[in-house]
């Protein structure tokens, strides 16, 4: 690390210098056909404790399977990741993770999916009731606790599967894409609690994304990788003072300057996987 990022470390006071996850050397294959069909290529990447990464790449290059190796779903076919300095093996019961999918029970209501994991830690039916309520207010879905998720909208199971995530108050949490669903005002609005909560308990978050945007936004840094098979094509450290303010933020120069550095690295890299797969058939037709 950089004597910068290390003194700016140091002023934020809530984060520890120490490596929670690791990623040393990953491979991952799968078979398509028979045939080897590589996703991730060699990515190394330290996590340090209570920081927010981003990844940023385009679709299909392995974010959602760097974060399901993390949570122990999947192993790597070669190289390993560590999670407090022990390898990932098994599932890992130290990180919460809110996939793409939503997965709410179909038979539980909105509140009975919430107390999941209110239910798991033993809390009794008072304060998970309370605690229950609190989430449905933060989530914009007060009065809803009774409906089933099959009677609410997808956005609205977006923010029942979020409500539920954080009633778990993990160490670390693994969220891919988690606002894509969500209308503009209610994004701002969890994106701004999750910041406050990660700064309150200085929880430690991977974060997967497409908008260049919300990955400036919430990060500390942003990993940016490149088409498939993945490796790390840049990581950028984001300097914007703590507690953002995700509106004002917008304004400020800095924050566009980020911005704008994302968006060609992006740029670049589309143009090299075009380049590497070639023009269309369709292409070709209208050439000649």
């Amino acid at each position: 690390m950089q004597a910068k990022e290390m003194a700016q470390d140091h002023q934020r006071g809530s984060r520890n210098l120490d490596n929670i996850i690791t990623f040393s050397n990953i491979r991952k294959e799968f078979k398509n056909s028979g045939q080897p069909w590589r996703i991730v290529d060699d990515v190394n990447l330290k996590v340090q404790r209570g920081e927010f990464i981003t990844l940023l790449g385009p679709s299909g290059c392995g974010k959602s399977t760097l974060l399901n190796m993390t949570a122990g779903l999947m192993r790597p076919s070669s190289g390993s990741v560590s999670y407090a300095g022990a390898e990932v093996v098994k599932i890992n019961l130290r990180v919460g993770y809110m996939t793409q999918q939503d997965h709410l029970l179909p038979w539980r209501t909105v509140a009975g999916n919430i107390a999941i994991p209110l239910e798991i830690r033993g809390i009794d039916r008072k304060n998970r009731d309370r605690r229950i309520e609190e989430l449905l207010a933060l989530v914009g879905l007060t009065g809803f606790g009774g409906q089933y998720p099959a009677k609410i909208s997808g956005g609205m199971r977006k923010r029942v599967a979020l409500a539920r995530l954080l009633a778990a108050t993990p160490e670390t949490i693994l969220m891919d894409e988690p606002f894509g669903a969500l209308d503009a005002q209610m994004r701002i609005n969890l994106q701004s609690e999750l910041l406050r909560l990660c700064g309150q308990f200085g929880t430690t978050v991977l974060f997967v994304t497409h908008d260049i945007d919300e990955a400036v936004a919430l990060a500390d840094r942003c990993v940016v990788l490149g088409p498939r098979p993945t490796s790390i094509r840049r990581i950028v450290s984001i300097d914007l003072p703590r507690p953002r303010d995700l509106v004002g933020l917008r304004s400020d120069t800095r924050y566009q300057g980020y911005c704008a550095e994302l968006w060609r690295l992006m740029a670049h890299g589309a143009s090299e996987e075009m380049a590497a797969v070639g023009p269309s058939p369709q292409v070709h037709e209208l050439r000649a």
